[in-house]
């Protein structure tokens, strides 16, 4: 649409056409799901296969990412509103956060499947910020979980932002340091599943 059209120009990518070279990456890797055939018929079969819904699963990650950049832009409007040296550390660590989540590439070093989960950790961005002022020593505390648990993951050889060619186990954990967030920081908006930094610890040394 020309709404998405414009989201997309905005996006952290060199040009729009490298964004849709990224996105189309991430939907051949959604739908490859690491299938390597090893003969020129079963090539075939898996290029006919793939190819058959390439366009519309294309189109949908496109639009997809358009709703992420959106979420992207109202968490940065919100962080960029809110100034007070009180709050210049939180402010930091939601900017951190958010470069974290979209940055060039991120639509194929998300995965499409973890895409739909973006908007709303960037919606919990805004969410938080937005409170700050209300408490902002129990957003001190939360924040101490959160830096456990990132500490646990970096230990662990966990990258922030997370590499396409990232370790499975990592990449799962990486995703509960999100989820982790939103139980915390933006209760309302749910976390999917129960997280916590014992979890973390948990999943890390599985």
């Amino acid at each position: 649409t020309p709404a998405e059209k414009l989201v997309l120009a905005a996006a952290p990518y060199p040009s729009t056409r490298a964004l849709l070279d990224d996105s189309l990456l991430a939907v051949l890797d959604a739908q490859l799901a690491g299938r390597a055939p090893f003969t020129s018929s079963g090539f075939e079969r898996l290029r006919q296969e793939v190819s058959a819904g390439l366009v519309d699963a294309l189109f949908e990650t496109v639009s997809l990412t358009a709703r992420v950049l959106d979420a992207a832009r109202a968490a940065d409007k919100a962080i960029s509103a809110t100034s007070s040296l009180a709050l210049m550390a939180p402010l930091a660590d939601a900017r951190a956060q958010l470069d974290a989540l979209v940055f060039p590439g991120f639509v194929r070093a998300t995965g499409v499947a973890q895409l739909r989960r973006l908007p709303v950790y960037l919606a919990g961005i805004a969410y938080r910020v937005e409170r700050l002022a209300g408490n902002p020593g129990r957003d001190r505390q939360w924040q101490t979980e959160v830096e456990q648990a990132v500490a646990l993951y970096r230990d662990a050889g966990g990258q922030l932002p997370l590499p396409p060619d990232a370790d499975p186990r990592l990449a799962s954990v990486r995703w509960m340091l999100e989820e982790l967030r939103l139980s915390l920081f933006a209760q309302p908006l749910g976390a999917a599943g129960p997280v916590s930094v014992q979890r973390i610890r948990k999943a890390l040394a599985a």
